[in-house]
């Protein structure tokens, strides 16, 4: 669920709208990668803004060009942090500014400016209404941990801790909570997904843990959301993963292992906890990554 609003330049003489007001100079922004992960790079097409001091989920700018001049499409997340909400009222109050435009279209309703301050407050009871009231609506999908697509990558979050923010009205709790996992300098492993050689119509995806390089590393590998069978156009399933050493001091990959393999002889489950389904994989030494890669092991690629 999402918040959709479009701003209509108001201005006689239409000239481009500038990054900087979309940032107004304090706030960053990225676009994202296929896998939720933000590269840090602005590009044309759908790009995040958030507040570096409250990473939580940002707002995105829908089909960002600097060729800009008509209008302008932005979105939040119902299920945001309190400070995305102001972030987000506060980026199309200074777009209106900028535009001289005298109103906005939310969800196919027009709202002024006046309006703005209600829009926010009412957003962020409605964002707390609906973590609380959250074990309701995933109980038909069995699942006790929701995936959030947050300003920098990914995280799963379990339903009751959100539930418990929702139920106190702990907006704070939850900026805090989103903001901590994002500002670890870690690396967000993602399986790359590649066609199986041996069977027709498989694929497998692979993960890649760097010597010396800690690693956000999942506890059961699954399949990245939004993937398609080119053959078919049906969600893509993976038959089997893998995970691939490299090795920065031989500048290769050293050796390569199933995916259950490596859990058990890394010592996943004995992981500091990142979130609900990923742990914190402290950088393997040189030392380490040969011992692996010399243990008894299987490569499903090498049947």
């Amino acid at each position: 669920m999402s918040i959709n609003v479009t701003i209509k330049n108001g201005k006689l003489i239409k000239k481009p709208l500038e990054l900087q007001d979309l940032t107004l100079g304090k706030y960053a922004c990225g676009s994202l990668d296929e896998y939720g992960r933000n590269t840090g790079e602005i590009k044309d097409g759908d790009i995040v803004i958030y507040d570096p001091k409250a990473i939580g989920r940002g707002i995105t700018v829908r089909a960002w060009s600097a060729n800009v001049t008509e209008e302008i499409w932005l979105m939040a997340n119902n299920l945001a942090t309190g400070r995305d909400m102001e972030l987000f009222y506060e980026v199309i109050k200074n777009v209106m500014h900028v535009w001289k435009a005298k109103s906005f279209e939310q969800e196919d309703a027009v709202y002024s400016e006046a309006d703005i301050d209600r829009l926010c407050s009412e957003q962020r009871r409605f964002a707390l209404k609906y973590m609380a009231g959250l074990d309701r609506m995933t109980q038909n999908s069995k699942s006790d941990y929701v995936t959030i697509y947050c300003a920098m990558l990914p995280i799963d979050v379990d339903v009751r801790l959100l539930q418990k923010f929702g139920m106190e009205e702990d907006e704070e709790g939850l900026k805090k909570y989103l903001h901590e996992l994002q500002s670890k300098d870690v690396y967000y492993a993602v399986p790359y997904i590649y066609r199986c050689k041996q069977k027709e119509n498989a694929f497998f995806g692979n993960f890649t843990v760097t010597s010396e390089t800690d690693t956000i590393f999942p506890r059961v590998a699954k399949t990245p959301f939004g993937f398609r069978n080119p053959a078919t156009g049906k969600n893509l399933e993976c038959d089997f993963f893998t995970v691939s050493l490299f090795s920065l001091k031989q500048d290769r990959a050293v050796g390569r292992m199933s995916f259950e393999d490596f859990v058990r002889l890394a010592g996943i489950e004995d992981c500091q906890p990142f979130d609900k389904t990923h742990v914190i994989l402290k950088g393997l030494s040189e030392e380490k990554m040969a011992e692996l890669a010399n243990s008894e092991h299987k490569d499903p690629l090498a049947d």
